[in-house]
């Protein structure tokens, strides 16, 4: 742990991450060790987000203190810094109890995730299921969904990837985007001339 934190102070310095990337997927991000800069020590493990449903942004993470199994919750504004393997925090004082955060409350009760939810479109084709999601490092809001298709769709063409801009409306159980199909205008016919022959 000591190399990783290390790493992330190092990352921290340059003001970027240091892979370069602005970009993560969530499944390369699960349990992501919290490092605090004032002891340079792991203080946490992040567990899992807690989306803002609106807008599909991270506003907390479930943590794991590490001295123990005590659940506590990170605010996303409280982050120094969040990497694609690492989120560093000024100090351990940053991670609170969840009962001290009731304006939280209705979120951290609905535990709201896009993984899992069937995506269609606004002509009300079925797209399929998310099954995993790019976060941006910078803001901690998605920025594209990764949608596995049914076996057959699947095995006709590539997955789907559909960016944040084409979200229309997000449910506790569905996420609605707008179609991609670009219907061409219909023309109205026109009379052939006649050719002489």
């Amino acid at each position: 742990m000591i190399g990783q934190s290390g790493k992330a102070l190092h990352s921290l310095k340059n003001g970027r991450d240091y892979n370069g990337s602005m970009y993560e997927l969530a499944s390369q991000m699960e349990s992501l060790p919290v490092i605090s800069l004032q002891t340079g020590e792991v203080v946490g493990l992040a567990r899992e987000p807690v989306f803002d449903i609106a807008d599909l942004e991270i506003i907390a993470y479930r943590c794991e203190s590490a001295r123990g199994k005590q659940a506590l919750i990170l605010l996303a504004r409280d982050i120094r810094q969040l990497a694609s393997d690492c989120i560093i925090i000024d100090s351990e004082d940053e991670l609170t109890e969840p009962g001290d955060l009731v304006r939280l409350g209705p979120q951290l009760e609905a535990g709201y995730s896009p993984l899992g939810k069937s995506v269609v479109s606004d002509t009300g084709r079925k797209l399929g299921h998310v099954e995993d999601y790019s976060l941006n490092l910078e803001t901690g809001r998605v920025q594209k969904l990764h949608v596995r298709q049914s076996l057959l769709r699947a095995w006709l063409g590539s997955s789907l990837i559909i960016d944040r801009t084409q979200i229309l409306d997000i449910t506790p159980r569905l996420i609605t985007v707008r179609d991609a199909t670009i219907k061409a205008p219909v023309l109205a016919a026109e009379p052939i001339p006649d050719t002489p022959s």
